[in-house]
């Protein structure tokens, strides 16, 4: 293994760790409710449902001050969607259909608006040919990076 495969493999600790946190969480949570649902009411129950509620919080706590989850904070908007009981993943489907969408639209109105510089110029150069080389001048200056300059 390569000196670089050492570094991803280092790189993704702080996730992995992060994932066996939240397996651990998750595993507590199923353990809490079955613990809840068979409650009897004695002292035993009580103490036992008090324990594993302790250690929720202390799982909490350490997946809070955990190194990923400081450095990639979770947004409060995917936070409300998973407590409304959807599943996140469809939250990131949504989330990028609508940026797609988004970005097409701005596509759009760029060469909307390419198109209205492309014939507004040729306007102008047919009718004030003394301004051509100034009209040339903006429209080199002004075209996108990806376009040609076939202007």
């Amino acid at each position: 293994m390569t000196t670089s495969g050492f570094n991803d493999l280092s790189e993704n600790e702080p996730l992995q760790a992060t994932a066996e946190q939240l397996l651990a969480l998750i595993e507590s949570f199923i353990e809490l409710g079955v613990l809840v649902h068979d409650n009897q009411g004695t002292p035993q129950s009580h103490t036992a449902l008090t324990h594993k509620t302790n250690q929720l919080i202390s799982q909490l706590s350490g997946l809070t001050a955990s190194p990923f989850t400081q450095q990639y904070p979770i947004p409060i908007d995917v936070i409300s969607y998973i407590e409304g009981g959807r599943n996140p993943d469809i939250y990131t489907r949504e989330f990028v259909e609508v940026t797609a969408k988004s970005n097409a639209r701005l596509k759009g109105k760029m060469q909307g608006f390419q198109k209205l510089k492309e014939v507004l110029s040729d306007k102008l150069k047919d009718e004030f040919p003394r301004l051509k080389d100034g009209i040339d001048d903006v429209n080199r200056r002004t075209n996108l990076p990806n376009e040609s300059n076939g202007n």
